[in-house]
């Protein structure tokens, strides 16, 4: 059985995915999240489950409609409510004669140093999409690239603390200059999907068009899943499917009832006639319970993906 599979309240599955998700990259500024936990996390997270009433206020709050803020609203919890550390500041402004650099995402003192450390937070969602040039890695919004990203983070992002300006504003707030800088970004990367099998298999040696920055590579054990073009899914392919709507799109999904093949099929369909990408899961019935529960994801683009409508289709699909 899937460890997320115990918790029934969506937020608590979102937390314990957040927990326990692989990073996308490995870096020596990436937060070993895992070598952090308390003995009693899983054991807290079901009691908030048996016992809502004892859980913090803000796990009853409505989910923002932006998973990204949805996701920071989330890592507040985890990183005081669970892991034990002190949140010191969240989303700092940083400004020098009206003009805005940026913000840092989280100030927050470690429990075990006493140190001040500027945590810079993303949860992404990439496409591997192989070209004559090789391989390059989109988001749903195919304007956003992997290596873009991570270069924004590490050389911009987590370089925010280092500036005079910076350290002036958390001196005013009462705070320290930041001791070290941590990135985490967990997510999905999604591999092509192959025609002879309703499982995810990543295609091998493809070498990578867009160079990440140096020290930084993508985890060997990043979770993945698959992608497709929407005219090539039939609906007998679709039938155990369902869309995942934010904040969905954090841990595993999981439902009583079984997926309904005619909403499956018109969501696939949906995607070419809106021209929007959208992320599903395959749904597969435990022989231990009778939940239906998330054993693949696959995101399903127009064809036209990952150019514009009006752009020829010029990429290699297997």
């Amino acid at each position: 059985m899937n460890p997320s599979s115990q918790f029934n309240w969506p937020v608590l599955r979102h937390l314990y995915w957040m927990c326990h998700a692989p990073q996308l990259i490995t870096h020596p500024a990436v937060l070993p999240m895992q070598s952090w936990h308390p003995s009693d996390l899983t054991s807290k997270l079901l009691r908030w489950q048996s016992e809502p009433e004892s859980a913090p206020a803000w796990l009853h709050a409505r989910a923002h409609y932006r998973l990204g803020i949805y996701f920071e609203d989330l890592y507040a919890g985890l990183i005081s409510e669970l892991l034990g550390w002190r949140l010191l500041a969240r989303n700092v402004a940083v400004r020098q004669k009206g003009h805005t650099f940026g913000e840092l995402d989280f100030v927050v003192q470690n429990p075990s140093s006493g140190l001040v450390e500027h945590h810079e937070i993303a949860v992404k969602f990439y496409l591997a999409v192989q070209t004559a040039e090789g391989l390059s890695w989109h988001g749903p919004n195919p304007a956003d690239r992997l290596d873009i990203k991570v270069s924004r983070l590490l050389s911009h992002q987590l370089a925010l603390s280092d500036r005079p300006d910076t350290i002036a504003t958390l001196s005013r707030l009462g705070i320290a200059a930041p001791a070290a800088k941590r990135l985490f970004m967990p997510g999905y990367l999604f591999y092509p999907r192959r025609r002879d099998s309703q499982s995810n298999v990543p295609i091998p040696d493809m070498p990578a068009k867009f160079v990440l920055p140096p020290e930084a590579d993508i985890a060997s054990d990043h979770l993945s899943g698959s992608w497709s073009y929407a005219n090539e899914i039939s609906d007998t392919e679709c039938r155990h499917w369902v869309p995942l709507n934010k904040p969905h799109w954090l841990g595993d999904w999981q439902q009583e009832a079984e997926a309904d093949p005619a909403l499956a099929a018109d969501s696939v369909q949906a995607v070419e006639l809106s021209g929007k990408p959208r992320l599903f899961a395959r749904l597969a019935r435990q022989p231990d319970s009778a939940m239906w529960t998330e054993v693949e994801r696959i995101f399903v683009v127009p064809s036209f993906w990952p150019g514009t409508q009006d752009s020829s289709r010029t990429t290699l699909s297997t």
